[in-house]
């Protein structure tokens, strides 16, 4: 197998799906929103369904067979990429055409359900990749190729924000179909990159009665508390993500243009391209876990430092925004390293299932269970947009500060294994 090639095709496909994820969604919740007229809390609803069936997708259908034939992970991501692109160009054509019957709320639960519906095979796509990652990192460097690997993403991201945002033009480049369009042309070129990926798997027969299913994989005792650890943690840090672009954007708030707007997406990537493979290359040198306790603690005082400081200018949102686009990264480029030094490879196929549902959890629950209910209520019961947003701020960081103690627990178990080893 050649690693280096292996290398490469995942890069490059790290960087085209993290494009073509942000030109999509840096606005979508706003386009939910805005243009289309649903609440906060039914805007986040869009999360949550995704989550429901990438779930089912990962720990029932695809999971447990790539634990038996690693081969099929280049078939996952292929045929998942094939199969979002289509049903991308499928939701743009039914939802417009809603709109245009004055039906807007429908064609936002059309785009909901569209988009719930690929992830079953979309989901994977996801689970094929982690898993070409991880035999593309495997080694005492795992922490820095991983790093350097979500970096090249984090560019891909930022390139998107900026395209995004100049393709919005206040909903009408959703509606036109220019973000659809060209989204569906880099959706095809991930499965291109991993078509011609120089990887064939190898399968073990020895495997083949193994079921490889869930309870296996939280039979790990280090894996499935760090599980519960890291869906605090993204619970927290997930929790405002979309209420912050509401914030911003917020007419009677900080009133940011669409311009500013993509300005910050980009700060938040550029700082996570940047820092990722630093926090990775460090990882590899004192440990996982004390370079995702300083992430944490990054991301508690950003948000805190939103509730605290409330209104201010761009430059100083910006600078805030910047620390928090930095400590997710790190953190979840590390998680993902590390979970990959507790799996074994024959459980390397639900496992990646767990890891990735849990981080789903936060961009798919955290909104709809927390932010958003945070702040619609208290807009209902009278309180001002503003201070309805800075509250959730305020429990993201509460949130993120548990999931830090957890860490910080990790960590002293760790080391006390290490002490009676040595013994």
């Amino acid at each position: 197998m050649k690693i280096s090639g292996l290398l490469l095709s995942v890069s490059s496909f790290s960087f085209l799906s993290f494009l073509r994820r942000a030109i999509f969604y840096a606005f979508f919740y706003v386009y939910l929103r805005t243009f289309l007229g649903l609440s906060n809390t039914l805007s986040a609803l869009l999360g949550t369904a995704n989550l429901a069936t990438s779930t089912v997708g990962q720990l029932k259908l695809w999971g447990p067979r790539l634990n038996r034939n690693p081969n099929l992970a280049k078939k996952y991501v292929i045929r998942g990429e094939i199969i979002a692109g289509i049903v991308y160009l499928i939701a743009f054509a039914g939802h417009k055409i809603l709109i245009i019957v004055e039906l807007k709320f429908l064609a936002a639960l059309f785009l909901i359900t569209c988009t719930s519906f690929l992830e079953i095979f979309w989901s994977g796509s996801d689970l094929g990749i982690r898993h070409l990652t991880a035999e593309a990192t495997v080694g005492k460097n795992r922490g820095r190729l991983v790093g350097t690997i979500d970096g090249i993403g984090l560019i891909g991201q930022l390139l998107g924000f900026l395209i995004g945002g100049i393709l919005y033009q206040d909903g009408f480049g959703f509606f036109k179909g220019d973000i659809f369009y060209i989204v569906v042309i880099l959706i095809f070129a991930c499965a291109s990159v991993i078509f011609i990926a120089p990887y064939k798997g190898k399968v073990d027969d020895s495997l083949i009665l193994t079921t490889g299913g869930l309870k296996e994989v939280l039979k790990i005792p280090s894996f499935g508390y760090f599980i519960i650890v890291l869906g605090i943690l993204t619970m927290g840090i997930s929790a405002s993500n979309q209420i912050f672009l509401y914030y911003v954007t917020d007419p009677t708030v900080l009133n940011f243009s669409d311009e500013l707007l993509s300005y910050l997406l980009i700060f938040f990537s550029f700082a996570g391209g940047v820092i990722a493979p630093i926090g990775g290359k460090l990882s590899d040198l004192i440990g996982r876990v004390p370079i995702m306790i300083i992430s944490s603690f990054c991301a508690a005082f950003s948000y805190f430092a939103f509730f605290l400081l409330g209104e201010q200018p761009f430059i100083i949102i910006a600078v805030i925004y910047v620390i928090l686009g930095a400590s997710f990264a790190v953190l979840q480029s590390i998680a993902f390293a590390y979970s990959a030094d507790l799996l074994p490879r024959e459980l390397q196929g639900t496992g990646f299932g767990v890891f990735n549902v849990t981080l789903a959890t936060g961009w798919g629950l955290a909104g709809f269970l927390i932010g958003g209910p945070v702040s619609d209520i208290l807009i209902f019961l009278g309180s001002s947009n503003a201070h309805a947003y800075r509250i959730s701020f305020l429990v993201s960081s509460i949130i993120v500060i548990f999931g830090m103690i957890a860490l910080i627990s990790i960590r002293r178990v760790s080391l006390s294994s290490q002490q009676t080893s040595q013994r």
